[in-house]
């Protein structure tokens, strides 16, 4: 497309106004329905794909941990604990979650990031049963298997304006959106940095890696604690949205669901594939958990896993195949040539 003696790139141009476009829907969405249902399975699957996102930058780094819902549980213990058991204010005991479990990544990864491999997996689970046992019996804390119902955080005043999160599930929707958009650009400013391409190398051949002097166990525990700290801060909007937190909600399945989303969304974006793997997955779910089938969730996530496995190229998720699906609704755009420069004779 030319517009007077400068022109615009269709390859780019189409495929951002797209992207734009689908922005602007999300930001107003609860205008075409504040329906409780919906703006829930969108509110809770926008908080998985944060726990995603900081799953996805541990295995960039080449570790493949499998207790990612323990760090959610810390966090939502932390918030529960601090709010209604000490009658600590919501937002300092929020961000104090994330702190918190993110000081226990990286004390917990001094210790297992030096397994490496299947041991390291293996060390993870038994930390999210370890978190699971003591949150289930340390009931002087926690009060066990009964839980603590939580509340809903402080209303923020804008002048004269009030955030009320009492008032319906509209101020979780957009505190959920900004929840996303924090995490997903510190994970995308990451990743598009020298210290996301240090992540590469060490995944991609930890020992050249070693040789040519990069520390392996700095880099892997700097995702672990940076993982543990968004995934925390998850954990702990989580469970305030639930309104109540027990040992019960974040178990063993959890870290696997965090595990297959990472898969059916794809690794080859930190932000979109956990964005479209949670949203599908998770909107996937609360369908099936309607069905009068028991556990039917678990047989179909596992089939559409294995399917992806079957179908898509080795390594890929729904985000890789991108350009092929681009290419397929709307087809390759024309491609153009500069203009010539004005006052040059053709030959």
């Amino acid at each position: 497309m030319i517009i007077g003696r400068h022109y615009i790139n269709e390859k780019t141009l189409v495929p951002k106004v797209v992207i734009g476009t689908l922005i602007m829907i999300v930001a107003i969405f609860p205008v075409f329905t504040t329906n409780i249902v919906t703006l829930s399975t969108i509110i809770l699957s926008g908080i998985w794909a944060v726990a995603v996102m900081g799953f996805l930058l541990i295995l960039r780094t080449g570790q493949f941990s499998l207790g990612q819902a323990a760090f959610m549980a810390i966090g939502g213990y932390v918030s529960a604990i601090l709010t209604v058991r000490m009658g600590v204010p919501y937002w300092p005991s929020f961000l104090a979650a994330g702190i918190i479990s993110g000081v226990i990544a990286f004390i917990i990864g001094i210790v297992v990031l030096r397994a490496g491999g299947i041991y390291f997996s293996i060390i993870t689970i038994a930390f999210g049963e370890m978190v699971r046992i003591v949150a289930m019996n340390w009931e002087s804390v926690t009060q066990g298997a009964s839980g603590i119902l939580t509340r809903a955080p402080d209303p923020i005043m804008m002048g004269n304006f009030e955030i009320n999160f009492a008032a319906g599930a509209v101020p979780y929707y957009y505190f959920m959106l900004l929840l996303v958009t924090i995490s997903a650009l510190f994970y995308w400013q990451i990743d598009r940095t020298r210290i996301g391409g240090t992540f590469r190398s060490v995944a991609a051949n930890p020992v050249l890696a070693e040789h040519l002097g990069i520390n392996l166990m700095k880099y892997r525990l700097i995702a672990f604690t940076a993982a543990g700290v968004f995934t925390g801060l998850a954990g702990a909007y989580y469970v305030t949205f639930l309104s109540v937190m027990n040992p019960l909600i974040f178990d063993l399945w959890k870290s696997v669901q965090i595990m297959m989303m990472t898969i059916v969304g794809g690794m080859g974006s930190i932000v979109g594939g956990p964005i479209i793997g949670a949203t599908l997955l998770y909107t996937l779910g609360i369908y099936l958990s309607r069905l009068p089938i028991p556990n039917i969730q678990y047989l179909v996530f596992g089939g559409v896993v294995v399917l992806l496995l079957l179908v898509l190229p080795k390594g890929t998720g729904l985000v890789d195949q991108w350009g092929k699906l681009w290419r397929w609704v709307f087809g390759e755009p024309e491609d153009f040539q500069m203009p010539e420069e004005a006052g040059m004779d053709e030959e």
